[in-house]
């Protein structure tokens, strides 16, 4: 695999990036780098060599047929579900993404949402609000002993069991693509997923969506855990069946989740979930934060860069 032309790029960047990541890209290349934060318009694709994206622009059919020219697309993201390789296999364009970027907001909120189960957030806050005192308020409880088990050890997975160690938290987990060694460097033994539903106090997820993990939390799954789980999801909606994890909660099985990631985004106003007072709500900002904003920004800057000159690919799309 060999770079772009230097002397013909056309770089779309199709989303929010910092103005260090695209002066850097000017100052590297002596083509066009256009930016919108709009949608891409077909005009705009049809000049587009390199397009950098994040999650809200959709790799589909239509933006592939009305950019010809396209041999790159860099997305800085850690989750991928917004692109469907398949078109970009069958038209040679190399896809690349950011994971390192963005792992450690995603774990400081998955602990938040964690923490905000426990400690009753959205009763406390409502309280409050409506000018009531904590007397009124049930009693909350500490993460420091829980069993807390995690399904999924990549990145995020594997620094929010550091960060759960460090409050004091028994972690257990699940993952079958992990080696040992993976397991071993965090302190953790390895269990089989329906251990981990059995003793799991508070279940977090962090695995991708891809065809293997849609739905991969359902109604039959849900019933291999103990009443009283704390269920907390940070990585995507539609690993979930929302509509087996609403019946849990309203049956008590579940007696809280903490959830940043739906089935359909935005969440629907009609939706259940708003009205359980049990389930912490927030609209997926689990990489909103400024550090990661800046590192996804030129991370792909540079992965762009590298690629252009070199040829050079890393962490690569779809994985193997």
């Amino acid at each position: 695999m060999t770079g772009l032309l230097k002397n013909s790029q056309c770089v779309l960047v199709a989303d929010r990036f910092t103005l260090e990541a695209i002066e850097f890209i000017r100052s590297q290349i002596s083509g066009d780098v256009i930016q919108t934060e709009n949608l891409p318009t077909r005009e705009l694709l049809n000049k587009a060599t390199a397009l950098l994206i994040r999650s809200r622009t959709k790799i589909n059919k239509e933006l592939i047929e009305a950019a010809p020219n396209l041999k790159v697309i860099i997305t800085a993201t850690s989750g991928f579900d917004h692109i469907d390789f398949e078109l970009t296999r069958k038209k040679n364009i190399t896809v690349m993404f950011t994971p390192d970027a963005n792992f450690e907001s995603a774990a400081e909120h998955t602990l938040l949402l964690m923490l905000g189960v426990l400690r009753r957030l959205n009763e406390s806050a409502r309280l409050l609000r409506e000018g009531s005192w904590k007397d009124e308020l049930k009693s909350g409880f500490e993460l420091k002993c829980k069993t807390v088990g995690i399904i999924g050890l990549g990145r995020v997975g594997s620094r929010v069991a550091e960060l759960l160690q460090a409050f004091g938290a028994h972690v257990i987990a699940f993952d079958p693509y992990q080696d040992d060694k993976v397991f071993e460097k965090l302190g953790l033994e390895r269990f089989g997923l329906s251990e981990v539903f059995a003793q799991a106090e508070i279940l977090t997820l962090h695995v991708p969506l891809n065809e293997e993990t849609r739905r991969y939390i359902r109604a039959e799954t849900l019933e291999l855990a103990h009443d009283g789980l704390i269920f907390i999801n940070t990585s995507r909606g539609r690993v979930v069946d929302e509509g087996a994890l609403i019946a849990a909660l309203e049956s008590g099985q579940i007696i809280g989740a903490g959830l940043d990631v739906f089935e359909n985004e935005p969440l629907a106003r009609d939706s259940r979930l708003r009205k359980l007072p049990n389930v912490l709500l927030t609209p997926h900002i689990g990489a909103h934060t400024e550090e990661a904003y800046i590192k996804a920004s030129m991370l792909a800057a540079q992965k762009l860069i590298t690629f252009i000159n070199t040829g050079e690919i890393s962490d690569n799309l779809p994985l193997q």
